[in-house]
């Protein structure tokens, strides 16, 4: 009977510093890649984001915007922040759920959104704004051109008081129960 040949094991193949080294290069050139594109391409303006759902967002906030029109009390209209974008319905972080003066910011991180983002989405075409006459006890909406008007904004400031700004850009950024004011006078 052959005697069967035993197989002798080999010596585990120690790593080169080629082997060792190659691993750790891969992560940090991806890792270098990734702050490279976060750098040259940053995340959209929040304001400019379309939400997927109402509501389900973890960071809302629901500050209150007063809009005075020639001394009379105005309300925003419902549609404001569901305008459609490149076609499709678009419900924007910065919107109003109904009729009134509270608007809703929703997103899925905490952001500062302030007057001038609400702004660039209450008057997206940078020249009139729609506002909603409650006097009568019915909603008529009006169309009012800003060109027409004096606009001055205020805001509600730890000093228990309406505190006036220059403009727009000087509003801080909305907090939880903050509150604006936008007050047209007519030229």
């Amino acid at each position: 009977m052959p005697k069967r040949k035993i197989k002798e094991e080999k010596p585990k193949k120690r790593l080169g510093k080629k082997e060792v080294l190659i691993v750790p290069i891969i992560m940090g050139g991806a890792t270098l890649a990734a702050l490279l594109i976060a750098t040259i391409s940053p995340p959209p303006n929040p304001a400019d984001v379309c939400l997927r759902n109402h509501n389900i967002e973890t960071f809302q906030l629901f500050p209150r915007v007063e809009v005075f029109v020639d001394a009379q009390p105005m309300q925003l209209p419902a549609d404001l922040g569901h305008q459609p974008k490149e076609g499709q319905e678009c419900m924007r972080p910065l919107h109003v759920d109904q009729v009134g003066n509270d608007i809703h910011i929703e997103y899925i991180r905490p952001v500062k959104l302030s007057m001038v983002d609400f702004m660039r989405i209450y008057s997206y075409d940078n020249s009139t704004i729609t506002v909603v006459n409650n006097s009568t006890g019915t909603d008529v909406e009006q169309v009012v051109t800003l060109d027409d008007y004096d606009i001055q904004y205020s805001y509600f400031s730890e000093e228990n008081r309406f505190t006036q700004v220059p403009d727009v850009a000087s509003v801080p950024p909305f907090t939880k129960e903050m509150v604006v004011r936008m007050e047209l006078t007519r030229k």
